[in-house]
């Protein structure tokens, strides 16, 4: 079981690497080339619907073999950056395309992913995978943004594309070295069952009204941060910084978890991550950076237990593999929910820092992470 769930995180420590890429580069990438947000807007719109059609879709390739997912996957991502290389600055017309591929990757590796944490990690290990997990993805995540900005910076886009591709083909290798199997059954969404339930409701509530918060925050390490700095190497060097903060909060957080109940931790990782937001009341590159590290504190101490917490009850709310794969599916069809009604608004209404929306944007975001952890409290509490 070791075994297994090492190869785990070693897989999801790739993905993480393409995820930054995209989620810093590729956005800033199209925000360069479009000079519009709205072409950033619609690329991430269309990215978590695809991800979302995709983990269903998932469900049926695994009755295979979940394998075949791994391959889908990565298959999604080789594109994703081989159109980002070649097409240049006609990547604007392609943005819904690229998308709805990184999209793809998204929910063929995540139902692997998820189905993986559900059904074989009882909640302590869940909560060592996911700080475990956390934390080297943040070490990925120095070396991805501040190597891939250099890179970028001095021999163009199209390198550090073609080194993802390697890490592409690393990724293939582990897949057909994990163990082979597949899953029995197809989601089912147990209706009857969720109305009878008020805390498994509550808790997929929180996927909804966490998402746009975790949508917010990491556009403000790439695309609004890199319309104050305008530099990939800059941009690069800071979420570095950031990374290394992070590592040092999550490893905080497993220390502290030895001696402190799990549902104070994420009360405190829940008022962190509301009281982190005014910081951008008065938003310059200052209070950008000091945001990108204090923001750690959230995300190690509430997000990601949170996810934990969500994933558990999964299974827990569960009568057999269908209906756990049901509430997965529903799990994520909130999640990515959240996050398209967050981009439609971006679309919508938002130009700068001057935008009305940009404060409505904090003031929700103020409030979401408490929300979430009240909301499902009882939940948070069991677990």
């Amino acid at each position: 079981m070791i075994k297994k769930t090492n190869m785990m995180i070693a897989m999801h420590l790739i993905y993480s690497i393409f995820k930054s890429f995209i989620l810093i580069f590729v956005n800033i990438h199209l925000w360069k080339t479009g000079k519009s947000i709205e072409i950033v807007a619609l690329f991430n719109i269309f990215n978590y619907a695809a991800a979302t059609a995709s983990f269903y879709l998932a469900n049926l390739v695994a009755l295979k073999n979940l394998r075949y997912n791994y391959f889908l996957s990565s298959l999604s991502f080789m594109l994703v950056f081989f159109m980002t290389a070649l097409l240049g600055s006609d990547i604007i017309k392609y943005a819904i395309l690229i998308g709805i591929l990184g999209g793809c990757g998204d929910g063929f590796f995540f139902f692997n992913l998820n189905t993986f944490q559900a059904e074989k990690l009882p909640p302590d290990a869940m909560d060592r995978f996911m700080s475990i997990s956390g934390a080297l993805n943040k070490a990925s995540s120095i070396v991805t943004p501040l190597v891939s900005g250099f890179v970028i910076e001095v021999l163009g886009f199209n390198a550090m594309v073609y080194a993802l591709i390697l890490l592409i083909g690393i990724q293939i290798y582990l897949a057909f070295h994990i163990d082979s199997h597949n899953v029995t059954s197809r989601a089912r969404v147990d209706f009857s069952s969720l109305r009878s339930n008020k805390n498994h409701v509550k808790m997929l509530m929180t996927n909804a009204i966490i998402s746009p918060y975790t949508q917010f925050t990491a556009m403000t390490g790439s695309v609004f941060l890199y319309t104050l700095v305008a530099s990939e190497s800059i941009i690069g060097i800071l979420n570095a910084s950031f990374s290394l903060f992070s590592i040092l909060m999550f490893t905080i957080y497993r220390l502290l978890q030895k001696s402190v109940k799990r549902n104070l931790l994420m009360f405190i990782g829940a008022m962190a991550s509301s009281f982190v937001l005014t910081l951008l009341l008065t938003p310059n590159l200052l209070t950008f950076i000091l945001f990108g590290l204090l923001i750690a504190i959230g995300g190690s101490m509430f997000q990601s237990p949170l996810v934990g917490v969500q994933l558990s009850t999964t299974k827990k709310y569960a009568v057999d593999e269908a209906h756990m794969l049901g509430n997965l599916f529903m799990r994520v069809f909130m999640l990515n929910f959240g996050r398209i009604v967050f981009f439609i608004f971006v679309f919508a209404f938002y130009k700068d820092f001057t935008s009305s929306i940009f404060t409505y944007f904090l003031i929700y975001n103020m409030i979401a992470p408490m929300t979430a952890y009240f909301l499902g409290r009882n939940s948070i509490n069991r677990y």
